[in-house]
């Protein structure tokens, strides 16, 4: 095992909140203890940002032994210094300087885990190799929540050649990749995000895009425009209530609303409105999903496999953030103006390469 510092750079959350100087540190912590059982110990160089990282900054306690020093961020990707004695002798995973990205899991984020820290003990089951020829920096952006998020998706779905498939929230983290696949395995995307977004989203695939802020309601406009050529599927990466309601007028009635955002109520509200409520009592007739994530090493390695296959070949990412700026990043990803990922260059050089 190479020989690491006793201490590490992280950053650690102060107090619950928006991020801010106050609510975030960047701390000087204990360098963590060689790994146990089937865990690896990664030195990482990036992680990547995610909305729901804002909502653990606000929800998870910091009062509680376990995350008085608690440490935020899911995504990750870099290298391996170690593995414990549970993992295979001949596994990729056991040989040093293997470079690896996945996303932590709700028991590692509630006992104080996170990903923006120099060095990171992970479970074995939550990593996959990271596909030759993209950079760290995409790796962490496409092989974490977005990325994973995207697979589950896809999967219920189950997208194929010929069919209409609408995209809400086209320009973010998982709508970005959503519209790479979905269009690489033939089908006709149509993509809503903002006027600003629209070169962007055209280049990954989008055959139509619709502005929302020019197009105001929004799902006024799609019934008008889609009523004769309704959509298999669609999948809601932002939140709208709205173009659920009104899908009817644009989604075939065997198709599908595929939704990873309940709203202010974080999905329970919605969820059983939209699930249970009868037609006769004002419920929406288009079947309904939404879906959560549980991040693992399956997922991840979907992703890498779509990477390798060509069905992803961009991983857009709005900015790379220096260590230092932790703040600054979360800022940015609160506005809901990023154009795909946010990352944090936590060690190494920018971009780092495969």
């Amino acid at each position: 095992m190479t020989t690491l510092p006793p201490t590490m750079k992280a950053w650690t959350v102060q107090s619950n909140g928006a991020p801010s100087a106050s609510t975030l540190a960047l701390t000087t912590q204990p360098t963590p203890a060689p790994p146990t059982g089937s865990n690896i110990l990664l030195k990482v160089t990036h992680a990547a940002l995610n909305p729901v990282d804002l909502h653990l900054l606000n929800v998870l306690p910091t009062w509680l032994p376990f995350r008085r020093v608690a440490t935020p961020g899911l995504d990750f990707a870099g290298s391996v210094l170690a593995v414990g004695p549970g993992v295979p002798a001949d596994s990729p995973l056991a040989v040093p300087g293997t470079r690896v990205a996945g996303s932590l899991g709700v028991a590692q984020i509630a006992l104080g885990t996170g990903s923006l820290a120099e060095y990171l003990v992970v479970p074995a089951a939550l990593v996959a190799l990271q596909p030759a020829g993209i950079t760290a920096s995409a790796a962490a952006g496409l092989m974490g929540v977005a990325g994973q998020t995207a697979t589950l998706m896809l999967r219920e779905a189950g997208v194929k050649s010929g069919m209409r498939v609408l995209v809400n929230g086209a320009s973010g983290g998982v709508g970005s990749l959503v519209v790479q696949v979905a269009q690489a395995k033939g089908a006709v995307v149509v993509a809503v995000c903002s006027g600003a977004n629209e070169g962007m989203v055209r280049g990954l695939g989008a055959e139509e895009v619709v502005d929302y802020t020019a197009r105001e309601p929004v799902e006024e406009y799609l019934a008008e425009r889609f009523a004769v050529e309704p959509f298999d599927f669609i999948f809601d990466t932002a939140g709208s209530q709205a173009i659920y309601r009104r899908s009817p007028a644009y989604l075939k009635k065997e198709g599908k609303f595929i939704s990873i955002v309940g709203g202010k109520s974080q999905g329970v509200v919605p969820f059983v409105r939209n699930k249970l409520l009868p037609v006769f009592l004002g419920g929406t007739p288009r079947p309904f999903r939404l879906l959560g994530l549980a991040p693992n090493g399956d997922s991840a390695k979907e992703v890498a496999k779509w990477v390798n296959e060509g069905l992803l070949k961009q991983a857009p990412i709005d900015q790379e953030y220096a260590m230092e700026d932790v703040v600054q990043a979360l800022e940015k990803l609160a506005s809901k103006r990023a154009k795909g990922k946010i990352v944090v260059r936590v060690a190494g050089d920018a971009g780092d390469a495969a």
